[in-house]
């Protein structure tokens, strides 16, 4: 597959109630591979497990189209890809030290844990026709099928409220406290709003092109296969003693986070021998001690 250049540019809104939200719309509508919209302040933003974000200006706001063109099955792999694109935008600022904590939100590691720099939700707008210069052929395997990327991203420490209210926990019995991009070595992610949007598009986009790309066919049965050396050497809390703990609060298992598969589980290794994989929607990982 070819990768794509010559992008739109960043719709830019003050304020709308979810970026996902314009961006399906747009997506349904046709929009084309890379088609984004940010805004500065979102009034329901929703982040994994029907999370509801409080999103006040200090925060990057933004959903992206992408239009990969490959068999729906490997979608899921969409949101990884993401990650490493969202890492790539914050080296490309300055800041080093996030990670991606399984499967894909960005924290900042800590000698007390780990700190929540943002989160990414990918939907799907399945059979959404392309429209316009640049639309994939008919023919090709999810030529019709449209994943949208949001990520909120903490830029700069707010005034008043949170990013976050405060019972999101991600897994955890006590919410993680918050990372700022600005106070990582990333001082520009607090200047040019259209600038950093645009550097976080394009980086994305530029990592689920190169995955697509590295899909034998735009098909394959572990379809974090071309970046998964990477995503896990990416992770924070690889190798560390977790519990796995599913959205209503029942513990699943416990052992060391051993590794990810090809499909994007998590893989324990279990104390008493043997390994458990969980997918995203099953469990999260709390490491033990907190």
């Amino acid at each position: 597959m070819a990768r794509r250049t010559g992008l739109p540019a960043v719709e830019l809104l003050d304020a709308c109630e979810s970026t996902n939200d314009e961006a399906l719309r747009r997506a349904r509508a046709g929009a084309l591979h890379g088609a984004a919209v940010a805004a500065v302040r979102q009034t329901l933003g929703r982040g994994r497990r029907g999370h509801v974000w409080v999103s006040p200006p200090g925060g990057l706001y933004l959903s992206v189209a992408l239009r990969p063109g490959v068999a729906r099955e490997c979608l899921r792999a969409i949101p990884v890809a993401a990650g490493l694109g969202a890492l790539d935008a914050c080296r490309a600022l300055g800041a080093t030290t996030p990670r991606l904590k399984w499967p894909n939100d960005l924290v900042v590691p800590g000698p007390d844990g780990a700190c929540k720099l943002g989160g990414i939700l990918v939907e799907l707008c399945l059979g959404s026709r392309p429209t316009g210069a640049g639309a994939a052929a008919d023919g090709v395997a999810g030529a019709n099928d449209a994943a949208v990327c949001g990520i909120g991203v903490n830029l700069s420490r707010p005034q008043g409220n949170g990013i976050r209210p405060q019972a999101v926990r991600d897994g955890m019995p006590a919410p993680l406290p918050a990372a700022y991009l600005d106070e990582c070595g990333a001082p520009a992610a607090a200047g040019d709003y259209a600038a950093v949007a645009t550097l976080f598009r394009d980086a994305i986009v530029r990592r689920v092109d190169a995955w697509a790309e590295g899909l034998p066919g735009g098909c394959s049965a572990e379809p974090l296969a071309p970046v998964l050396e990477e995503y896990q050497a990416s992770l924070h809390g690889l190798a560390r003693a977790v519990v796995a703990v599913t959205p209503e609060g029942a513990v699943v298992g416990r052992g060391t986070f051993f590794s990810v598969d090809g499909t994007g589980r998590a893989v324990l290794a279990l104390p008493g021998g043997g390994t458990l994989s969980l997918a995203p929607e099953q469990a999260s990982l709390r490491p033990i001690g907190r």
